[in-house]
């Protein structure tokens, strides 16, 4: 069964005002507290002028600065975050200090002076949760380090969704029901890493997937799977490979099982149009084994992956090329055979702009042609027969909304059109939905 697994995007943020330490004089002590409940109630442009009169006043406490820049930051004043920040590089906090200039270089659109930064922050002698932090960045920025020998970590991930559904589908590639429905799903997943020297490590990842039709559990759909993977951090890049076992489930009944692995390699900057910051090559394979009643989709499925990404001052930009190929015992009866081995081409494009702190819009379209193995043969009350050769068309849109460091909201629009050699598998679909996603 074909599952989209959305990546999980690291969103760092610097977090709301809190009181880091002591105050070191009374002076200004009001117009500080004023300026934490100011921001606490959404008034930032209030909270400002408080915290920018503690220091007026003759406060110099590490935790004005800090609540200072927080507040210059969300307000999208980089320079002043910048200054304000900086008056901590020699205290007691200046590893945090360099993390959240980090933050401030990259809204500004500097990812040079981002890395340098976060590569500081994320040094030996930082305290942990601020080196996990600046480690996760350099990763997303595509430097791709790792832990130090040694040093295992976990993390969580989990998102739950509601939306509506114009057109409901069911089996892979199957016909559409013409059917509208509202859905609920969750996304559960946990990785646990342990590196295996300076630059690699192993990661065990579970996920589980659902997603529940209220008007029509027919459609019900669960998804369990497990990967390990192996990757190594490279001076150009990473590579790594993955083995998994992937379980699905349609309308409670077992639909598919797969045992695949994966092999991928990543490059910082590749000599394409645009000199990307990232270029990746990934190739799969899998063993299917269909469940009782779905021994058509017995078989093998490969997949080739080209992927690159760039960033261009707040933008981010995705661009992806992917051949997948399956080979599947398809069904027949006496009269009748119906392919299920397509051929897939599908070109996707995404694009996302940080328009303030904390927010992000986006847009994403992609184009899928499909062609079959072998010509479906139906008897005349099915439909039509003949080679099915598809072709589909997906745009949407998107906004995030940061609520803290670990959590976020977004919204979705997603609008498809698949036109079919063979009209039976023609259809068009919509589906909007909101997302409430954490990672930990």
């Amino acid at each position: 069964m074909l599952v989209y697994w959305r990546a999980l995007l690291l969103s760092l943020f610097v977090v709301a005002p809190v009181e880091l330490e002591a105050a070191e004089t009374d002076v200004g002590m009001e117009q500080f507290h004023n300026g934490i409940e100011s921001f606490e109630n959404g008034n930032l442009q209030a909270a400002r002028a408080y915290f920018e009169g503690a220091v007026a006043a003759g406060l110099t406490s590490s935790s004005l600065f800090y609540n200072l820049g927080v507040t210059c930051y969300q307000l999208g004043d980089y320079a002043a975050a910048e200054t304000a920040f900086r008056a901590l590089l020699d205290g007691s906090n200046g590893a945090l200090a360099r993390y959240n200039l980090g933050l401030v270089a990259l809204a500004k659109g500097d990812k040079e002076s981002a890395r340098d930064w976060f590569k500081e922050s994320g040094a030996a002698s930082a305290p942990e949760k601020i080196r996990v932090l600046s480690l996760a960045q350099l990763n997303e920025l595509g430097d791709h380090v790792v832990l130090p020998g040694g040093q295992s970590e976990g993390r969580g991930y989990l998102a739950l969704s509601g939306g509506y559904d114009s057109n409901i589908a069911g089996l892979p590639e199957a016909t559409a029901s013409r059917e509208g429905g509202v859905f609920f799903d969750t996304l559960a997943a946990g990785t646990f890493e342990q590196p295996a020297g300076a630059r690699s490590g192993f990661a065990l990842e579970v996920a589980a997937y659902a997603r529940k039709y209220p008007s029509d559990g027919n459609y019900d759909t669960r998804v369990l799977q497990g990967r390990l993977g192996w990757s190594e951090a490279l001076n150009d890049g990473e590579r790594g490979a993955v083995i998994s076992v992937v379980q699905s489930w349609f309308d409670s009944l077992s639909l598919e099982r797969r045992y695949g692995v994966e092999g991928y390699y990543r490059w910082n900057g590749c000599a394409l149009p645009g000199s990307p910051d990232q270029c990746g090559l990934a190739l799969a394979a899998a063993t299917v084994d269909g469940g009782s009643g779905f021994d058509a989709y017995d078989g093998q499925w490969y997949r080739a992956r080209l992927h690159a990404l760039n960033y261009y001052g707040r933008w981010r930009f995705d661009g992806e090329y992917s051949l997948e190929i399956n080979d599947r015992r398809d069904q027949r009866t006496t009269d009748e055979f119906i392919s299920v081995s397509p051929h897939h081409h599908t070109v996707e494009l995404a694009a996302r702009y940080r328009w303030r702190p904390g927010l992000v819009i986006g847009a994403l379209g992609s184009v899928r042609h499909s062609r079959y193995q072998e010509s479906h043969v139906l008897v005349a009350s099915a439909g039509e027969s003949g080679r099915r050769k598809d072709n589909r068309l997906e745009v949407g849109v998107l906004a995030e909304r940061s609520l803290d460091t670990r959590w976020l909201v977004r919204g979705e629009w997603l609008i498809r059109d698949n036109s079919s050699s063979l009209a039976q598998y023609g259809y068009e679909r919509q589906t909007v939905m909101l997302t409430l996603e954490g990672a930990f």
